[in-house]
């Protein structure tokens, strides 16, 4: 008991996570065949059809089994909405385009999903409830229920062997941001805030954007992730992944090797680089007010398409953030 009192109460409840996880995981073993789509976690299942996702994954993968993934719901998904501008910042982008090939989106309503087949390819339903709205507040118990499916297909992803970058749609991909992606860690991730170190725990993760490569490890990292959300369901993916990663006892078990990127490379409005020729991804981050954020990425391609006839001009910046930078 005297271990117990030293512990403060999240890092507390990550340890307990530990030993659920590992009673879970010895569960799943006895009772769940590979591949069948069944939860670990009851009755909160993604029922996600194992065959329809591998059909998908084959048809949209590179050639070393890497994907992109983003989920979105009818919010995000309509005509002058996020998904519109996502998908044409890999159009304006430079050597983007081809990676719309590689692109899956995972929609979470049947609207949603009618909205994606009209636009592009490779488009894949997650059956949620009927009152299911993933865009809540902060603190809404949806938030954390729709960062846990997140999290549990991309796991899905993960043991079928497929690497993957995960995308928020409000992410603009401007350049091929596989430049900077490490094969050796199991985990890259994008910043809010970067402090100059690569594998530094200082640095504020930005779930919004990540490459995760296929490995035992990653598998873990991520199953563990989804068990920490149940136990911190007050708590979003991103407020969980800080807890995870800044925890002694969760590094130690897990063993998960990550690379921080740069805001100067992968920004966001967070903490936004205002040199444009640097940048490779912008993030519509810090940002809740859809309205607002609609309004600023429509200026991040603006300014985008003015500076690629003046590449060459020092100085060129960004406009953003305007509207969200006022909420």
């Amino acid at each position: 008991m005297l271990v117990m009192k030293k512990l403060n109460p999240p890092r507390l409840l990550l340890l307990l996570s530990v030993v659920i996880f590992a009673c879970l995981i010895l569960f799943r073993s006895f009772n769940s065949a590979p591949g069948n789509g069944q939860s670990l976690l009851g009755k909160d299942q993604s029922n996600i059809d194992p065959p329809k996702l591998v059909e998908l994954l084959r048809k949209a993968s590179m050639p070393d089994r890497t994907v992109i993934l983003t989920i979105l719901d009818q919010a995000w998904a309509r005509p002058g909405s996020v998904l519109e501008l996502f998908l044409e910042s890999f159009k304006v982008g430079v050597g983007t385009k081809k990676l719309l090939n590689h692109l899956v989106i995972v929609t979470t309503d049947d609207q949603a999903f009618q909205y994606c087949k009209a636009m592009h390819p490779h488009c894949f339903p997650l059956p949620t409830p009927e009152d299911f709205v993933a865009r809540k507040p902060l603190m809404h118990p949806d938030r954390s229920k729709f960062g846990r499916r997140t999290i549990r297909l991309l796991g899905e992803v993960d043991e079928l062997g497929y690497n993957f970058v995960f995308t928020d749609a409000d992410v603009m991909w401007l350049k091929n941001p596989f430049l900077y992606v490490d094969p050796i860690q199991d985990l890259t991730i994008a910043c809010e805030v970067y402090t100059g170190d690569p594998k530094s725990t200082s640095n504020k993760a930005d779930r919004g954007f990540f490459f995760v490569k296929s490995t035992d490890i990653s598998v873990e990292f991520l199953k563990y992730w989804e068990v920490a959300m149940v136990l911190h369901p007050d708590h979003d993916a991103q407020s969980v992944l800080e807890m995870i990663k800044e925890d002694e006892v969760a590094q130690f078990r897990l063993r998960v090797r990550i690379k921080y990127l740069d805001t100067v490379h992968f920004s966001g409005f967070c903490q936004p680089n205002k040199d444009m020729r640097q940048v490779h991804t912008m993030h519509a981050n810090c940002c809740e007010d859809l309205e607002s954020k609609v309004h600023d990425l429509r200026l991040v391609l603006d300014d985008w398409r003015n500076s690629m006839t003046s590449l060459s001009t020092p100085g060129s910046s960004w406009r953003v953030p305007s509207k969200c930078k006022e909420k």
